[in-house]
């Protein structure tokens, strides 16, 4: 019974250290996912004309439900201004502000009734994400295994300072 409070004190810790790790790892996933959506609406616009709502369920395929939210935003108010879409839009929380306002930007693109002015937006945004993606998956490969180690160290500093 002695051992059990230091015990559960250095399980926290370590599960802190890989709570830490994986946000990391779902960051990298996350925009790999936008990258993934933003293609996917370009070949839509490059092959066959969608409106705006098909386009967002087009790219709603790379397992981004708030793109399904979008496009049931945008056929209940079809008239909707491209301000007031994204005020609307979902924040994606994993996210850093620059990256952010890389997806929304790319997201005011689709809303150009030219099909160019799409397919430029939709590609300046991919490009940028993929540079947003190449430094997470480097901090990624750096600190998800600093964190893991820090947490373990950090749970048996404490299980061996409570004992």
């Amino acid at each position: 019974m002695q051992l059990l409070f230091p015990l559960l004190a250095a399980a926290a810790c370590v599960m802190l250290g890989m709570l830490a790790a994986n946000r990391l790892q779902e960051r990298e996933k996350l925009l790999a996912r936008w990258q993934q959506a933003f293609k996917q609406m370009e070949l839509a616009i490059a092959h066959h004309p969608l409106g705006l709502p098909g386009l967002l369920r087009k790219g709603a395929q790379a397992q981004l439900p708030c793109l399904d939210q979008g496009a049931d935003m945008l056929e209940k108010e079809p008239a909707l201004s491209p301000e007031v879409f994204l005020q609307r839009f979902p924040v994606q929380p994993l996210l850093t502000p620059p990256e952010e306002t890389a997806i929304r930007e790319g997201l005011r693109g689709i809303f150009s009734p030219d099909p160019e002015s799409q397919l430029q937006s939709l590609l300046y945004a991919r490009e940028q994400i993929a540079f947003f993606a190449r430094i997470s998956r480097e901090a990624a490969e750096k600190n998800s295994r600093l964190y893991r180690s820090l947490g373990c160290l950090a749970g048996a500093a404490l299980f061996i300072l409570m004992i």
